[in-house]
């Protein structure tokens, strides 16, 4: 017994030496790497999980969690600086493949994958993945609904997922509301405002709560334009000439105040073609931008940000 329990030791021992020198060289080639085009065809460093279940010795759920942790460091390093992130798909799928139950990860890669890697149809084959491990998880098909309709466009799978979501006790709060919504075919700015803040309220991550929180402000910027934008047009078909400040527009009871600019700024009129713009300079990007990421993909310099 006491030779078995040495013999367990040292392959615990051997595997945890084997995969830290596997994670420290594909974390030294990530790090190194040229700047990569995001493509299917590009050479990817990390291991195949079938080689890593061979090394892991029954160790499948340390390996995971190693792995884990670099994702997450990898996801760190990048999001602090260029915010671009070609092997995070790829990651996030080994460890789940070593770890199918990893229920986190699902739900990290259902938020960052779209939302800030661009990657809409890998944060959602991960979504999809983890809901054939967890069928009743409430989280993963809201998120899933939440994905289909902002990216996608595809409302009827929105709806699907998110009535499925508000059937189960672990789903956000507002899902059954949300599922209304959907149903009711009521989408809009107005809409993105409601999923991201409910969004923001369950996440258990910063990173991944500071990742909404951006996106929620343009949700805003933009339902903020779209709703000024409307009153403009019915203050001059009623009195035949342009409001000359978002304050008209309330004090005509078009709308019950004037919203406050989540950019710092203030909304302003303009007095020749009534268009609607934010003195921050600040426009309503896709909800998936990143004017830092679009800047890299183009190859420009980041010195200046």
């Amino acid at each position: 017994m006491r030779l078995g329990g040495v013999q367990h030791t040292f392959l615990f021992l051997t595997t945890a030496i084997v995969l830290g020198i596997v994670v420290g060289e594909s974390g030294r080639r990530l790090e190194h790497r040229p700047q990569p085009q995001a493509s299917a065809t590009e050479p990817i460093y990390l291991p195949h999980a079938k080689y890593l279940r061979a090394v892991s010795l029954g160790y499948r759920h340390v390996v995971a969690d190693l792995l884990w942790f670099r994702t997450i460091s990898y996801f760190g390093q990048h999001y602090r600086s260029e915010r671009t992130y070609p092997w995070l798909a790829h990651m996030c799928d080994l460890v789940t493949d070593l770890d199918p139950r990893a229920a986190h990860v699902y739900r990290f890669a259902g938020v960052i994958l779209p939302w800030e890697a661009g990657e809409v149809e890998a944060g959602n084959r991960l979504l999809e993945k983890g809901i054939q491990v967890f069928p009743d998880s409430g989280m993963l098909h809201y998120l899933l609904g939440f994905n289909y309709y902002f990216f996608t466009g595809d409302y009827a799978r929105a709806a699907a997922h998110m009535q499925r979501a508000a059937q189960r006790p672990d789903a956000p709060r507002n899902a059954v509301r949300l599922a209304a919504v959907l149903a009711a075919e009521q989408y809009g700015p107005d809409t993105a405002v409601q999923f991201l803040t409910e969004m923001e309220r369950t996440l258990d991550s910063q990173d991944m709560r500071d990742v909404v929180r951006r996106h929620l402000s343009e949700a805003r910027l933009a339902a903020d334009i779209n709703r000024l934008t409307a009153a403009v047009e019915i203050f001059r078909a009623r009195h035949g000439y342009l409001p000359l400040s978002p304050w008209m527009l309330a004090e005509a009871g078009l709308i019950p105040g004037v919203p406050a600019d989540p950019f710092g700024g203030v909304y302003e009129i303009d007095p020749q073609t009534g268009e609607v713009r934010s003195s921050s300079g600040h426009r309503p990007l896709k909800l998936h931008q990143s004017p830092q990421r679009e800047k890299v993909l183009r190859g420009e310099s980041l010195r200046d940000w």
